[in-house]
């Protein structure tokens, strides 16, 4: 599928090979869009650094442009289990093998290719929150009659929507996302299409995306939130919203936890309860998981 290196890059490559510390070398396809650089060919160096800088270098071997990332072993490691950056994910997938060291990359892309459970769980919540996000901006921009910025928002919880839609399925999102949401979920691409595409008023085709958006997220959410009930089942008694913000597997999820717990309590999966008093007579709202 990708463009073998020349005997000019071949000089490039046995350089490479020569290095003790080079684990693989990988190239990506002469099209691809995720490459930066249109001019020149875009390999991917695996190295047995425990750190590596990883700027893009441009050189010219012999007349040829090349184009070098490197990427550490330590970093793919950490990815497999808490995810990669999705950009580099994308690439990685793509990208065909030239060389390899005792097999070391083949496994590795077959185990980038499987989102571990938890790492999938959190993925689906951050991304239900942000549909929910995007949903209500939907909502409320076109009650006020803002029609453009509605339909921008709505673009925004569709991309939402999609994404977790891929996680759902154990997938790692790929750049043409809406191709591979028609191969798994094709009633929320052709929402997608009858947005884009259907003769109706805007107003028109927003509001009915906007019901079947509706029930969707009231229909998922049990299973949409899960990441963020089995932190609340590490302990039997209530918490607090920022205790729950400040948890060690929220605090950098990037998950709109206050958006979350309000919805989930209005769906009675968790109770409002009184958790402390304060010198002033107030009292703390806390939240505690019902069933």
């Amino acid at each position: 599928m990708n463009r073998r290196p020349d005997d000019n890059q071949q000089t490039y490559l046995e350089l490479l090979r020569k290095r003790m510390d080079v684990q693989a070398v990988l190239i990506l396809p002469e099209s691809d869009m995720l490459v930066p650089f249109r001019e020149g060919t875009f390999y991917i160096v695996v190295v047995n650094h425990s750190h590596v800088d990883t700027s893009i270098r441009r050189m010219r071997i012999k007349k040829q442009v090349i184009v070098e990332q490197q990427i550490s072993r330590w970093q793919l490691e950490k990815g497999a289990v808490n995810g990669l950056d999705e950009r580099l994910a994308m690439m990685l997938a793509k990208a065909e093998i030239l060389w390899d060291k005792e097999g070391y990359m083949k496994h590795m892309k077959q185990r980038l290719s499987r989102l571990p459970e938890f790492l999938q769980k959190k993925n689906i919540c951050r991304e239900y929150s942000r549909l929910l996000r995007f949903f209500h901006e939907t909502k409320e921009r076109l009650q006020q009659g803002m029609a453009l910025d509605a339909y921008h928002s709505s673009i925004q919880s569709l991309d939402s929507w999609a994404r977790l839609i891929v996680y759902e399925a154990g997938e790692n999102p790929q750049a043409a996302i809406w191709s591979q949401v028609k191969q798994l979920d094709y009633s929320v691409y052709k929402l997608y299409e009858e947005l884009s595409f259907n003769a109706e008023a805007l107003e028109k085709r927003i509001e009915l995306l906007l019901l079947a958006m509706e029930f969707w997220i009231i229909s998922h959410m049990k299973n949409s939130v899960r990441f963020l009930i089995e932190v609340m089942e590490k302990r039997s008694g209530p918490w607090s919203l920022q205790e729950l913000m400040n948890h060690p597997l929220i605090q950098d999820a990037e998950i709109e936890v206050p958006l979350i717990v309000d919805k989930m309590v209005q769906r009675s999966l968790i109770q409002e309860v009184a958790c402390s008093d304060r010198p002033n007579g107030d009292e703390e709202i806390c939240f505690i998981l019902l069933g």
